[in-house]
C-alpha cells in the first residue's frame, strides 16, 4: 500500500453481559491511544450499547485510563461502525484499516445482519477485522458473525485483551491481505 498510515477502530459492546470486561477495556483504551499517538496512526474508539458513545477521537490523547459501566440492555452495532468509518474512512480510505469489535455478539437479528454485513463489508474493502469475546461474557457469536473472515479470539481472559489485540492485529491485517 502507498499510504502507510494505519487507521485503526476499536468498537467495545457496554451490553450487561458485558460488564466484567469494562477495567480492560479502559486499560486498551489508554494503550491503543499511546501507541497510535507514538507510530502515528488514526485511532478512534466506541461504546456501542443504547446509544454510541466515543471513547477516544481522532488525534486524541488520553492522559488517564477512565473505567466505563456497560448497563445498557441493547447494542447499537450498525450505528457504532458507522460512526467509526465516519470519523476513520475505514471502508473505502486508504492506508492500512482494521476493525477492532470487543462483545459477545448476542444481538437483535437487525443488528447480527448490521454486524454481517459490517464484516462482508470489512471482506470486500481489505479491511483487517478482530473480533474478540472476553472470557467471562461466555462463548460468543463471533463465528457466525464473521463468516470465516478476520480473526476471533473466544474466551479471552479480560486481563489479556490489550496484549491480545496487538498480537492478533499482525494477523488479521496479514490474512486481509490474503484475502
Amino acid at each position: 500500500n502507498d499510504d502507510p498510515t494505519l487507521r485503526m477502530g476499536i468498537m467495545v459492546d457496554i451490553s450487561g453481559s458485558m460488564s466484567s470486561a469494562m477495567e480492560a477495556m479502559a486499560t486498551t483504551a489508554w494503550v491503543m491511544s499511546e501507541a497510535g499517538r507514538r507510530v502515528q496512526a488514526k485511532t478512534a474508539m466506541v461504546y456501542y450499547g443504547s446509544d454510541v458513545f466515543p471513547t477516544l477521537k481522532v488525534g486524541q490523547k488520553l492522559d488517564k485510563v477512565s473505567v466505563y459501566s456497560a448497563p445498557d440492555g441493547t447494542e447499537k452495532f450498525g450505528k457504532a461502525f458507522n460512526a467509526l468509518d465516519g470519523s476513520l474512512n475505514l471502508t473505502y480510505g486508504d492506508g492500512v484499516r482494521m476493525l477492532v469489535v470487543v462483545s459477545d455478539g448476542h444481538y437483535t437479528s437487525t443488528e447480527t445482519e448490521n454486524a454481517k454485513a459490517t464484516a462482508r463489508l470489512c471482506r470486500e474493502n481489505g479491511v483487517a477485522l478482530l473480533w474478540i469475546t472476553p472470557k467471562a461474557c461466555g462463548r460468543g457469536s463471533g463465528t457466525q458473525i464473521l463468516d470465516g473472515y478476520g480473526v476471533l479470539l473466544e474466551e479471552m481472559e479480560t486481563d489479556q485483551i490489550a496484549i491480545a489485540i496487538g498480537k492478533a492485529a499482525s494477523l488479521a491485517l496479514q490474512k486481509s491481505a490474503n484475502y
